[in-house]
């Protein structure tokens, strides 16, 4: 049994071990990487994180360490999936699922909106929101080691869990006063439906990627599920602390300046109550209009 196991392990560390192949050739550009393309593709995970990490340093501080976890997430996924599609190895592919499904459920455990947690009786579970967080931390726990024997299992719960995001980043984004923050919301919801539609053609439509002499568009989806996920935590970061700060309120910045709303990086900045006091009308700082059932 421990030969088998032991066997079985060192086999998925072999190139090409694992059942997919994505429809860029293999070894096009050099015969040390698999696929060149999909594989660089992933630097701009590392650096994107890496300016995130650096960017919400003070929100961090002020409000909560928890968005810093998903940077270092997000440098994971960079580095498993970049290491999968230079070997197409199962242990790369594992390796990058794991760092998807800790990024999605932990999202999902962290800003879920609380408001939903209601529904659950205050005598059966007296702190809702602690009780769903380790539940959720447990499950993406299990579901990881799942994963390593059922990949399939770490596909369903990837798709199961864009659904709450969706429906959670709309909403009350209509209510959310800075134009700034609702772009950033619409721009996650795009840049998710090019990347799902980037991905099914890579699957499924590589006769016409490799007609046109194209590697194929799977690096293109790096590129696009990068640019989504990282909107929607900041949004769903924003989102949080409009309703849970006590210490300020936040506010949506531009990286570099203000000036780069469209190609520039959006983050989350707290600003104190003690300079909330010296506005002479704090209300136009309120993220979210207030309303009944909110």
């Amino acid at each position: 049994m421990k030969d088998s196991v032991s066997n079985r392990l060192s086999r998925s560390f072999e190139w090409h071990s694992s059942p997919i192949d994505w429809c860029e050739p293999n070894y096009a550009v050099t015969s040390s990487i698999v696929e060149y393309y999909n594989t660089v593709s992933n630097l701009v995970f590392l650096v994107l994180s890496s300016l995130l990490l650096y960017l919400f340093a003070p929100f961090a501080r002020a409000h909560s360490y928890r968005v810093q976890i998903l940077w270092v997430l997000f440098l994971g996924i960079g580095a498993g999936s970049a290491y999968f599609h230079a070997t197409l190895s199962l242990a790369g592919q594992l390796i990058d699922e794991a760092g998807i499904l800790w990024c999605m459920g932990s999202s999902v455990a962290f800003w879920l909106p609380r408001e939903w947690l209601r529904v659950v009786p205050g005598r059966i579970f007296v702190d809702r929101e602690q009780w769903f967080e380790k539940g959720m931390l447990v499950a993406t726990a299990v579901l990881t080691v799942m994963g390593c024997f059922w990949p399939l299992v770490n596909s369903l719960f990837l798709m199961v869990t864009t659904v709450p995001f969706a429906i959670a980043i709309t909403h009350d984004v209509i209510r959310c006063r800075d134009t700034l923050a609702r772009r950033v919301a619409y721009k996650a919801i795009v840049f998710w439906v090019l990347a799902v539609t980037v991905w099914l053609s890579d699957r499924f439509a590589c006769g016409l990627w490799r007609s046109l002499s194209l590697p194929g568009v799977h690096w293109l989806w790096h590129y696009l599920s990068l640019l989504s996920g990282y909107h929607a935590i900041t949004y769903l970061v924003y989102r949080d602390a409009a309703y849970s700060a006590k210490n300020g309120r936040p506010t949506m910045r531009m990286w570099p300046s203000g000036d780069w709303k469209l190609l520039g990086v959006s983050y989350v900045e707290m600003i104190p109550n003690e300079e909330l006091e010296m506005i002479e009308d704090p209300g136009l700082f309120e993220p979210f209009e207030r309303c009944k059932n909110c």
